[in-house]
């Protein structure tokens, strides 16, 4: 297991050999915390993403088929982004749980985010332990979140002084400083336009 935040497996440097040997990555971490970008960067090119209405969609029908699509089957790089409700689905789990196994025994890359439950759990004992690899994010902490905030400053044209007085109420997400520095952003434009 390994464990970070996005910041750090996003970064312009080369991910961990396990992140990229083992056929399937299970990414767990708070909403916001960049699962999902993370995700896709351990996948790398662009993988077909099994998310939300399209998720239920293709399970629905891969259960009246009782079995996946090709294009979900046999895709290089695949995303199932937040699955979740599966213990009251027992047909859809099965079915994810053959679509991960046959993956991993094929060899090819799967990438699972965790959801609003702890569905992906579910899925993690579908691969044996040697063939997936868990990584958990997390939001930064004091000088990480100030760096963070700086960095967006910089992003959105705001001197990176800007971040030094912001006020994040708790819990504190990269979401609620980007808003606040798009907030910052515009004051400063507006103050700009009327001097």
């Amino acid at each position: 297991m390994l464990a970070g935040t996005s910041s750090q497996y996003l970064a312009d440097r080369p991910l961990p050999d396990v992140l990229r040997l083992r056929p399937m990555v299970l990414v767990l971490g708070p909403r916001g915390a960049g699962k999902s970008a993370v995700a896709r960067k351990i996948l790398g090119g662009q993988p077909v993403v099994l998310r939300g209405d399209r998720l239920d969609t293709e399970a629905i029908g891969a259960v009246r088929r009782r079995t996946w699509r090709e294009e979900f089957l046999l895709a290089p790089t695949l995303l199932i982004d937040g699955p979740t409700f599966l213990q009251r689905r027992p047909g859809v789990t099965r079915l994810l749980l053959q679509l991960v196994q046959a993956r991993a025994e094929g060899q090819m890359k799967t990438a699972v985010c965790q959801g609003e439950d702890e569905s992906l759990l579910l899925l993690a004992d579908a691969v044996e332990p040697h063939e997936r690899a868990t990584v958990h994010l997390r939001f930064p902490q004091r000088r990480g979140r100030l760096r963070f905030a700086k960095r967006r400053c910089v992003e959105l044209g705001l001197p990176p002084a800007a971040a030094l007085d912001l006020v994040i109420d708790e819990p504190w997400t990269y979401l609620k400083v980007t808003r606040a520095l798009m907030r910052v952003a515009r004051e400063s434009s507006g103050d700009a336009t009327q001097g």
